[in-house]
């Protein structure tokens, strides 16, 4: 219990915090006063208030966070102290404040990947336990003791990279796939996937495939030979977690796989105290990752997250006046319906998991 409330409370931090420090740092630079820096939403918890008279909270709801900066749009505020809010601040400068959030996660992100790459990341090979009878595996001649090594052209190491590719080919088919077979041998067979239907969140998508990992298979360790090799590894493989989020999105969007294969808060929490439990290299890892997806979901021009408020400071920009507050504040309150209801549906999600 207590490695657990460590995990959850180094995960806000190290992701939420450094997220919401990011736009406290830029908007310091640019002179707006942060009345508020606040990890998560609701009543305070625990709450501080620094000698420059900004109140930091840790809140109850560890949902998130958020950066209250001074601004007139929000609540009256002195002429004489116009300078010093957000929205009396250039465009640009506002749209810096707002994108360093997502760069500040960014940025952790990055050292985090170097930081394993270097320590060595122990990993388990991609190798079939089980081919259970009639199933798609058994279909296209995958046999126990097989190794993945690439499917659709992309080499897959680890089980990680399997369900990745399988996530964004989900609903195609011809797909090639290379084996390694139990005596060394390539094999090459074709992938059918688009008749494949999600049968609840319990059911992996290897187990819809027919297929059973064999979770005590030999392990490999990934490590960097240099920090350049560390370096130069990071960048490729944040490059493909982009182009993965980008496809899992449209994935999403056009219905092929649906919500209920993503992680709610209850299901982040306990992947972060798994990873914690099993080592540094690991629970870095998984920073690293939820990071990248923090800064990647932030900037969606969603009204309410910062892409959204950019889009608004674009508009401003255009028209030469800003959205009005009433229809801001619309857009506000039925997208945080909309959360609502897909926060329910994810905590439902990961409660059936457990």
């Amino acid at each position: 219990m207590f490695l657990a409330i460590i995990a959850i409370i180094l995960t806000l931090i190290l992701v939420v915090g450094i997220h919401e420090g990011g736009h406290a740092l830029v908007a310091r630079i640019f002179k707006v006063r942060i009345k508020k820096i606040s990890i998560g939403f609701g009543k305070p918890l625990l709450r501080w208030q620094s000698q420059s008279g900004c109140e930091w909270v840790w809140a109850f709801f560890p949902l998130g966070g958020y950066v209250q900066l001074e601004n007139t749009r929000i609540s009256p505020v002195p002429p004489k102290q116009h300078a010093v809010c957000f929205d009396k601040k250039p465009i640009w400068q506002r749209i810096l404040i707002l994108l360093a959030g997502a760069a500040a996660n960014l940025i952790t992100a990055w050292f985090a990947f170097v930081l394993v790459y270097s320590i060595g990341l122990a990993y388990t090979l991609p190798e079939i336990k089980e081919v259970l009878p009639n199933s798609t595996a058994a279909q296209m001649g995958m046999l126990p003791g097989d190794k993945f090594k690439s499917i659709d052209g992309s080499a897959t190491p680890t089980w990680s990279d399997v369900g990745m590719r399988l996530v964004i080919l989900w609903g195609k088919d011809n797909i090639p796939v290379t084996l390694t077979r139990a005596d060394g041998k390539e094999s090459k067979t074709i992938l059918d996937l688009s008749h494949q239907q999600f049968h609840g969140v319990k059911i992996s998508l290897l187990t819809q495939l027919g297929i059973k990992p064999n979770l005590s298979a030999p392990k490999n360790t990934l490590r960097a030979s240099s920090l350049m090799d560390a370096i130069h590894k990071t960048n490729e493989y944040m490059g493909n977690m982009a182009y993965f989020f980008l496809m899992i999105l449209k994935q999403l969007l056009t219905g092929v796989i649906p919500f209920s294969v993503l992680l709610g808060p209850l299901g982040i929490f306990a992947a972060s105290v798994a990873s914690f439990t099993q080592g540094v290299a690991v629970f870095l890892f998984f920073i690293a990752t939820l990071s990248f997806a923090v800064a990647v979901i932030n900037l969606f021009p969603i009204p309410g997250l910062d892409g959204g408020s950019i889009v608004y400071a674009l508009i401003e920009k255009v028209r030469g006046k800003a959205v009005s507050v009433p229809m801001e504040l619309l857009l506000h309150r039925l997208v945080f319906i909309i959360f609502c209801v897909l926060l329910v549906h994810l905590l439902m999600n990961d409660l059936q998991r457990i």
